[in-house]
């Protein structure tokens, strides 16, 4: 045991020596970074702060694509087929042949595998497609600087993290993001993904709605402004504005129709009763009582997109995004879980674990390990020589230590012998004593008369503070039902009882209407 302990240490000394870590990098402080915004999420903490700090440091480093940089592809496929076929190779072979997309480009491609469909015998494999040369292209700002991200994520994959931190509690969830020429749906069951949709027409045909009033000024940067900070919330809009709200609430409820249908779609196609809960936001950000509409169209909860409120203490406008990126950033490096990382620029190791590192530190133990042999051998020979030395000191002391010890243990054996006797007479002495003891303590006390019993179980009591409501006698054990004011009375009773010789039982101590309860039995 303490060898595995001190193995235990060594390794842990030996790991934070940053010269030995395979990554020099902090799974529990991840940085988010998009265009000029910069945030530090401190795990342990729970906390976002503003980052002012260099990227290329400990923090993991990483961002997010937007919904449009990305093509989605899924199909249905047998599941006896899934193990006759290398998955992944059939997977991009589908992909590049049925998903319309331009076989000259090289693509990242991930996919989910959900088994969730009413007919068991198929699964439906959901995919998520990202032309490379755009992820290059994209994050270029942040490999200047640091030459790596450590994960670059997509937000329909970013969505289980929320369930992993507890932020959601598992349940059959829609989240819906309104961009302008699109909705994109993503489903969500007991924290898993199962499924991704497109509904053409976005905020463009409610920009497009509004332009009908011929508001003064109206642009999309005012459009942005009317639907975020004012939207469906009618305490927001003057009598004379009321126009507006009712063509948004118009336009509004098209998209409430939509999200009907997909949930229809998706109780007939997913072994699923209902939704419980719908997360939306926009391109924009939230939308402005939004939730209190939906739910009164869809009767279902509705909420927004601001996951990372017990996060920020700060009250930092920081995208809703580019958190979830940062949240799945530390569970994917904590579990090792890689799977729907998108990032082709990853940190490199630290010197010892790439090819170089391990050929110099190869070659520096084997030339260590030649020209320290020779000078083993000869120090181990002094070792033994002067641990032979010192072993025959050690015997020739023993021996005399031996002699003199034999002519103790036979002084003590007659001491032994006599100190036996004693003992067998002082055992005789005890015997009686015990005898007499027994007879005294009966002569004492098995014969007091009942009313000096009763005499001093009243005295115990009422220096206790405890009431009797009713006393029996029955067969030599008197019943007392009684009752205290104070928790501790009952229990100090029985106490004084016992010290004083009664055999005393009593039943659970209960309290109720203000008083505690308890019936004491105690044998004569």
């Amino acid at each position: 045991m303490k060898k595995e302990i001190k193995t235990n240490k060594f390794k842990k000394i030996f790991n934070n020596i940053n010269l030995f870590k395979k990554y020099n990098y902090n799974i529990n402080e991840v940085v988010g970074v998009k265009d000029n915004e910069k945030y530090i999420l401190y795990v342990d903490k729970k906390l976002i702060r503003i980052y002012r700090g260099p990227l290329k440091s400990a923090p993991l480093i990483c961002s997010s694509l937007l919904l449009e940089d990305a093509i989605f592809y899924n199909f249905e496929i047998e599941k006896n087929v899934i193990n006759k076929v290398d998955i992944s190779s059939f997977i991009e072979t589908k992909v590049y042949e049925e998903a319309g997309i331009d076989e000259t480009e090289e693509y990242e491609i991930k996919y989910k595998i959900v088994d969730k469909l009413k007919d068991d015998k198929y699964v439906i494999i959901e995919t998520v497609i990202v032309p490379i040369s755009k992820i290059n292209q994209k994050f270029e700002y942040i490999l200047k600087e640091t030459g790596y991200i450590d994960y670059i994520s997509f937000p329909a994959f970013s969505y289980k993290a929320l369930y992993e931190e507890q932020i959601l509690k598992k349940a059959n969830d829609i989240f819906v993001v309104i961009l302008f020429d699109k909705i994109f749906l993503t489903y969500y069951s007991d924290g898993d993904l199962i499924g991704m949709t497109t509904v053409s027409g976005g905020l463009d045909k409610i920009y497009e709605s509004l332009a009908e009033l011929k508001i003064k000024g109206y642009d999309e940067e005012l459009f942005k402004k009317l639907i975020t900070k004012k939207g469906l919330s009618i305490g927001k809009y003057s009598s004379n504005e009321l126009i507006v709200l009712e063509k948004l609430k118009k336009s509004f409820s098209k998209i409430a129709s939509y999200l009907t249908q997909e949930i229809n779609k998706i109780k007939d196609k997913y072994n699923i009763i209902d939704i419980d809960r719908i997360f939306i936001t926009s391109e924009y950000g939230d939308i402005e009582g939004i939730g209190e509409y939906l739910e009164s169209v869809l009767d279902i909860q509705v909420n927004n997109f601001e996951f990372y409120e017990k996060y920020n203490l700060d009250r930092l406008p920081i995208d809703p995004f580019l958190f979830l990126g940062m949240l799945e950033t530390h569970y994917a490096y904590k579990f090792d879980n890689q799977e729907y990382n998108f990032s082709q620029f990853l940190r490199k190791p630290t010197f010892f674990y790439r090819p170089s590192g391990i050929f110099l530190l190869t070659s520096i133990i084997v030339l260590l390990a030649l020209s320290a042999y020779p000078l083993y051998l000869f120090i181990n020979g002094k070792i033994f020589e002067n641990k032979n030395k010192f072993l025959n000191s050690e015997i020739s002391n023993l021996m005399k230590t031996n002699i003199k010890l034999n002519s103790d243990l036979k002084k003590l054996q007659k001491q032994a012998n006599s100190l036996d006797k004693r003992i067998n007479l002082i055992k005789q002495e005890i015997s009686y004593i015990q005898s007499f003891i027994k007879d005294v303590y009966k002569f004492k006390f098995s014969y007091l008369p009942k009313s000096q019993e009763l005499v001093d179980i009243t005295y115990l009591m009422n220096k206790n503070k405890v009431y009797a409501k009713i006393i029996k006698y029955n067969n030599g054990i008197y019943e007392i039902k009684v009752f205290s004011y104070k928790e501790t009375n009952i229990p100090n009773l029985v106490k004084d009882l016992t010290d004083n010789g009664f055999s005393v039982d009593f039943d659970k101590i209960e309290y109720k209407n203000g008083k505690y309860n308890s019936i004491i039995r105690i044998k004569e």
